[in-house]
């Protein structure tokens, strides 16, 4: 699965992994681990996941956030008051967030396209023991958007497992 180029020197450099390409609805295909290597650049991400399907012309992302700066972030918005679960499904800081995934996205040179269009903030943080990561931490896609369905096609985008 791992896609390579020969480097001028004649070696051969490992640069992604074709389980991790999504080719969109326009034809341009979208490295998940790329986007969210530039994601984890955002100062609310904790831990990022990007979904893209090919009936689709852009991706989403779940994102566990670093619930520290969520919380300066709700408090700014007056809503300080509020709990994890509420800050997570509110609009304006859904918004905000996503304003500043975007902001970091632009800033780390991706294209329009693997630009995530929308975002769902997880309250709860994905770990080994609730079977969300490997023993390794790696992300356990189907495990996850199994557990997400509903919200990821809440706002409108599909799930493929």
């Amino acid at each position: 699965g791992d896609i390579g180029q020969f480097t001028k020197a004649g070696n051969l450099m490992i640069i992604d992994r074709k389980k991790d390409l999504i080719k969109l609805s326009m034809g341009e295909y979208v490295a998940l681990s790329k986007v969210e290597n530039v994601c984890k650049g955002s100062q609310y991400t904790q831990l990022p996941m990007v979904h893209a399907v090919s009936t689709e012309d852009h991706c989403i992302l779940c994102l566990c956030p670093a619930i520290a700066n969520l919380k300066q972030l709700a408090v700014s918005m007056g809503k300080g008051d509020q709990k994890l679960g509420e800050w997570c499904a509110d609009p304006a800081i859904i918004e905000a967030v996503l304003a500043d995934i975007v902001t970091t996205c632009k800033a780390g040179n991706l294209a329009k396209f693997e630009i995530p269009k929308k975002l769902i903030l997880i309250e709860e943080e994905w770990t080994p023991e609730n079977d969300m990561l490997t023993a390794v931490r790696k992300l356990k896609r189907k495990e996850i958007l199994g557990r997400h369905a509903k919200e990821i096609n809440g706002i409108g985008y599909p799930v493929k497992i």
